[in-house]
């Protein structure tokens, strides 16, 4: 492969979607567990690079792959939104994303294997969803990602909740409540800053063939409301679901209360047709998804429950 197919290779896993989708679950599963294993390092690692291959190169290749078919992408200047520009730019070519998905389907399918067979039967019932989830999301006739709220609850969110249940599994070898919980609301948070993400790509989404239906496209196009609330009402059930559980479980989820509502203000004063406010206000519930992941993982160093 040449250097600049390389290159491409790396502009399509978007390295800070990938950091916050990927990194920051991995991050907040094992900081949720109960305890750690003397023997976690290699199994969460492991994790991590499945989560990698999953997001980075099989939910975004097939991702680029149509999205770049049905021309969503192919006239958006977004820096964020847009999908990853590796073909836009020239750095690869269609045919290159099925490859790059299809390889990394295999190694994903195998990397599962050996972890299931060296540490559970567990890691197969959470990652074949994930990757089942992931394909679905853009590959016809599926195409939830192009399905208001399909895209979301049936393709994001079983994907970010799976790699959370197992990094934290593969750190503490328990499934304990408090990981389901942060299961869930990470699910959410991502849900919402990906809803944030969209709003930049609402018309070319509108316009595309066939029409990729977001949830925010919708919301704004069909409804005639603002994109932006339904990545505010997606923080906010973050931020109702996190008092409960911090009164329930932990007073960890506090941080994410505030954290979620931080996120929620931030979408509602989001100005709409603005790229660069869209822009923005992406980068903002990025910025806080992974900030709550860092806190979890600084309350687990200094022992806080």
């Amino acid at each position: 492969m040449s250097a600049v197919k390389l290159l491409g290779a790396l502009q399509l896993s978007r390295p800070i979607p990938l950091a916050v989708w990927t990194l920051g679950t991995v991050m907040l599963g094992a900081s949720a567990a109960p305890h750690l294993q003397t023997d976690w390092i290699l199994p969460v690692a492991a994790v991590l690079v499945g989560g990698i291959l999953l997001q980075g190169y099989i939910t975004h290749g097939i991702n680029d792959l149509f999205d770049w078919y049905s021309g969503t992408d192919k006239e958006n200047p977004a820096w964020l939104s847009g999908g990853s520009h590796a073909v836009q730019s020239g750095r690869l070519q269609p045919a290159d994303l099925r490859l790059i998905a299809v390889f990394a389907i295999g190694a994903y399918l195998v990397l599962l294997l050996a972890l299931s067979v060296w540490r559970g039967a567990i890691f197969a019932l959470l990652g074949v969803p994930a990757l089942i989830a992931a394909i679905a999301y853009s590959l016809p006739p599926f195409r939830l990602g192009y399905r208001p709220l399909l895209g979301e609850w049936l393709g994001m969110f079983p994907t970010i909740a799976s790699g959370v249940l197992a990094a934290g599994y593969a750190a503490g070898g328990v499934m304990v409540p408090e990981l389901w919980a942060v299961a869930i609301i990470n699910g959410i948070m991502c849900n919402a800053s990906v809803m944030e993400h969209h709003l930049a790509d609402v018309e070319l989404d509108w316009a595309a063939a066939p029409q990729k239906r977001t949830s925010p496209a919708f919301w704004q196009k069909a409804i005639g409301r603002p994109g932006s609330e339904v990545a505010m009402t997606y923080a906010l059930l973050v931020c109702a679901l996190s008092l409960a559980f911090s009164w329930l479980i932990s007073v960890r989820f506090a941080l994410t209360a505030v954290l979620a509502l931080a996120a929620a203000v931030i979408a509602h004063h989001t100005r709409m047709g603005d790229r660069e406010d869209e822009t923005r206000r992406d980068a903002a519930l990025k910025g806080i998804a992974l900030a709550n992941a860092l806190g979890f993982a600084v309350f687990a160093v200094l022992g806080v429950r």
